[in-house]
C-alpha cells in the first residue's frame, strides 16, 4: 500500500511482516507505525538517526505473541487513525533541551523503548548507572533493551569467570576442539560444554564426530572393544 492521503495524515507505504511498518506524514513531520510480538506503536516527529526522541508517541499491546507481527493492513490502518486521534486531542508540541520537561521527555522516551540509552546519556549529560536512577525515581520502567544489554554482559562476565580456570586456547576452532575433548572424556558436563561453545546440547555430538573427537559414549565402546580384544 502506497501514498494515500487519509484522515488528515499522507501514508507513503504500508506492508511488511514481524514487523508490520509504516511510514508518513502528518503536518509536515515523518511519522512510523510499528507492530511487532504483543504491541504496536506510533511515533510522529521521530528521528531516523535515532538520536533524540520523537516528539510525540502511543504504544499499545495487541494479541498473543506473535500476533501483532502478522497485524493484517485493515487493522493497522485502523490503530494508527485510533493513535492519530490522540496525537489530535493532545496536542504536542516540539520541545528541546531549554524547555523545563526535557528530562522528562528523554527519560520517558528511554523507557518507552523509543530512545536508546547511548543516546539518552548524551542528550541528558549522564551516565547509564544515573539513567536508571531517574527513571526509578520517576516510576518509569527501565528501557527493555537496556535490561537485556546489562543482563548480556553479566552473564558474559560469569561465563568468562567459569571458563578462566581451564585456560583454553583464544582461536576458537583450537578453544572449540579442547571443550569438545574434555566434554568428551567427561571432564565437563554436557551443560557446561553447551554453554561455552554457546551451542545445543543435541547438536554437540554431530559436531564432536565431524571434528573426529570421541564423545563418552563412543570412547566406552572403543573400552570395550580394546578389553575384549585382550581376552582372545
Amino acid at each position: 500500500m502506497k501514498e494515500i492521503e487519509r484522515n488528515g495524515y499522507i501514508l507513503d507505504w504500508l506492508g511488511g511482516n514481524a514487523p508490520v511498518q509504516e511510514e508518513g506524514i502528518i503536518d509536515g513531520r515523518p511519522r512510523y507505525f510499528r507492530s511487532r510480538g504483543t504491541q504496536w506503536s506510533l511515533e510522529i516527529g521521530y528521528e531516523e538517526r535515532g538520536d533524540r526522541p520523537p516528539m510525540w508517541w502511543h504504544v499499545e499491546d495487541w494479541g498473543e505473541w506473535p500476533d501483532a507481527g502478522y497485524m493484517p493492513q485493515d487493522i493497522a490502518l485502523e490503530m494508527i487513525d485510533k493513535a492519530v486521534v490522540l496525537y489530535r486531542e493532545q496536542q504536542p508540541q516540539e520541545i528541546g533541551p531549554d524547555h523545563p520537561e526535557w528530562t522528562d521527555h528523554v527519560l520517558r522516551a528511554w523507557s518507552d523503548d523509543r530512545l536508546g540509552t547511548q543516546p539518552a546519556t548524551v542528550l541528558l549529560g549522564i551516565d547509564g548507572d544515573e539513567l536508571e536512577k531517574r527513571a526509578i525515581k520517576r516510576d518509569l520502567p527501565l528501557n527493555s533493551y537496556h535490561q537485556l544489554a546489562k543482563a548480556s554482559e553479566a552473564y558474559g562476565r560469569a561465563l568468562a569467570a567459569e571458563m578462566a580456570p581451564f585456560n583454553f586456547p583464544t582461536k576458537y576452532d583450537e578453544k572449540e576442539r579442547e571443550i569438545l575433548r574434555l566434554w568428551g572424556i567427561g571432564t565437563l558436563s554436557t551443560d557446561q560444554a553447551s554453554r561455552f561453545l554457546y551451542m545445543r546440547p543435541e547438536d554437540m555430538p554431530a559436531r564432536a564426530r565431524f571434528l573426529r573427537i570421541p564423545t563418552a559414549n563412543e570412547q566406552e565402546r572403543e573400552g570395550l572393544t580394546f578389553e575384549f580384544s585382550k581376552t582372545r
